[in-house]
């Protein structure tokens, strides 16, 4: 029989006693401490927003998130963040943790990260992982190559997958519209052979959902004792909505990408206008930064903003949203809607969902993610247009949803996600002294 690991600590001392009981934990107090040098308990190894970025998103956020909390529950963490030319070397400090800009993205990214390492000495190094995240395909194989001289040296190493692709969604058409050679079958293949190495170069995986680990084990063949599940964490507190306002809103949130499927809810909204005229669609969020102006998402957008001309003002793209909006963002959303079209991620715009209590449709493809989650539909307008059409005429079904996410969210919040983050590493064992080298 299959042993299933899903991290699930012991969280009295969360729900009963307080950080000040949880601090006493062993590893944080006594088992990490063992071996602490010149650095702190937990490197975490992830691109970092600058403390000038008013709009975080994707893994920056999610690593934003996970340090904060990881330090209020007694977690002595650094941040090894990603460095730019303009990026300042001095160590910054954010909700008490120290941010050191440690690495280059590309491929120096590797080298950066084992000078790190041989000056601070972390007990554990806890890597977030995209592909792309560290500087192209140079900038990954750099990091293949400090993680393998990491495994040399027996330095404690877990790893946050964040993607993990299925082989029926790398398709000629995902590829293009992603901007990315159109060969499907070399670049699943890639993907399989750098995702089995990574795991077998960490002394543990965390994914965030059930569906990715499973996926794992059968896709990729990796035994499911390196796999741990801690779901993406969410917010603590629920999102107000305001006493008196001159619409409805359905909500869109996030970076402007073709497999998010935007196209499809506006085509089945424009059927709808006309039905609830009171009702308005809010496409929130950009284009990712950086892109070429022949970028294939620069052709998604065209499209959708081409798709809202007949709107009559019902379609409203807001841009790129500051972190400081996000609440009222969504305390003003009475649905939220994730039409993604391939699963390869947990969603940030999803925890937040949850997170503010926002009742919310998913897409057959996202259906995965939240197994007993009722309301969702099959990815095809028809089918958006008479989901959204139901909860839009529904106030008691958005209410019992509303009451549903009181029950998933208060398991999900950030300083559970921490504890059980914690358990992760616990179960590398006591950690191990860090081989002195000259520099």
């Amino acid at each position: 029989m299959e042993r299933y690991k899903v991290i699930t600590p012991n969280l009295s001392g969360l729900l009963g006693h307080g950080a000040e009981q949880r601090a006493e934990d062993p590893i944080k107090v006594r088992g990490l401490r063992e071996r602490r040098t010149r650095g702190s308990e937990v490197a975490l190894v992830t691109v970092y927003p600058s403390p000038e970025q008013a709009s975080v998103h994707g893994v920056a956020s999610y690593a934003q998130a996970l340090a904060r909390d990881l330090k209020a529950s007694g977690v002595d963490v650094e941040v090894w963040g990603d460095r730019s030319s303009e990026s300042s070397r001095l160590p910054e400090h954010e909700n008490g943790v120290q941010v050191l800009r440690l690495w280059r993205k590309g491929i120096v990214a590797g080298l950066d990260l084992w000078r790190g390492l041989r000056s601070r000495r972390p007990a554990i190094i806890h890597m977030q992982i995209e592909h792309f995240i560290f500087g192209g395909g140079l900038g990954f194989l750099s990091i293949m190559v400090f993680l393998t001289a990491c495994r040399l040296i027996r330095q404690k190493v877990v790893l946050t997958l964040h993607h993990v692709f299925d082989r029926g969604d790398v398709t000629r058409e995902f590829l293009r519209e992603s901007g990315l050679p159109q060969t499907p079958g070399v670049a699943y293949r890639l993907l399989q052979i750098s995702t089995v190495l990574l795991c077998q170069l960490a002394g543990r995986v965390i994914v965030h959902e059930e569906v990715f680990r499973q996926r794992l084990r059968r896709d990729y063949g990796v035994d499911l004792d390196r796999l741990c599940v801690v779901p993406h964490g969410t917010p603590a507190i629920a999102g107000k909505r305001p006493a008196s306002r001159n619409s409805r809103q359905i909500l869109a949130f996030g970076y402007l990408k073709w497999y998010k499927g935007i196209d499809i809810v506006l085509r089945a909204f424009r059927e709808l206008q006309d039905e609830f005229p009171e009702w308005k669609l809010v496409i929130a969020g950009g284009l990712p930064f950086g892109l070429k102006t022949d970028h294939p998402h620069r052709h998604f957008l065209s499209e959708l903003s081409s798709l809202a001309v007949s709107t009559d003002h019902q379609v409203e793209f807001t841009g790129y949203v500051d972190d400081a909006d996000i609440p009222s963002l969504f305390s003003q959303a009475d649905i939220v809607v994730f039409p993604y079209r391939v699963l390869f991620a947990s969603s940030g715009p999803l925890a937040l969902a949850i997170g503010f209590r926002r009742p919310f449709i998913l897409s057959e493809s996202m259906r995965p993610l939240l197994p007993s989650w009722p309301i969702w539909c099959r990815n095809s307008p028809p089918s958006w247009r008479e989901a959204m059409r139901r909860l839009m005429l529904d106030d008691r079904m958005r209410s019992e949803a509303e009451a549903a996410l009181e029950v998933l969210g208060a398991d999900r919040i950030w300083p559970i996600i921490a504890d059980q983050t914690v358990a992760a590493y616990r179960e590398l064992g006591s950690p191990q002294a860090i081989p002195s080298h000259s520099a």
